[in-house]
């Protein structure tokens, strides 16, 4: 396990065991807005890709790397 601190818009590798109070202190987020685990809504275009039957099939590709924390998708 890897400990960071948020720093100068960067993270910063503190420690592989856990830090002690002292480091807290010292180097811990003194700001946790930066940790803003809001939900977020995120509108996607999807093509057309033809007709399968009497309906019609879309597809949308989502890049995993940019949104680690995805809990749900859904289609509307």
């Amino acid at each position: 396990m890897n400990y960071k601190t948020f720093k100068n818009n960067t993270w910063i590798n503190l420690s592989t065991t856990l830090p002690l109070k002292s480091v807290f202190i010292s180097d811990g987020i003194v700001d946790l807005s930066v940790l803003n685990r809001s939900s977020k809504v995120i509108v996607q275009n999807m093509t057309n890709t033809g007709a399968l039957g009497s309906g019609k099939v879309f597809k949308s590709t989502v890049n995993l790397k940019k949104y680690i924390e995805i809990t749900n998708l859904s289609v509307k």
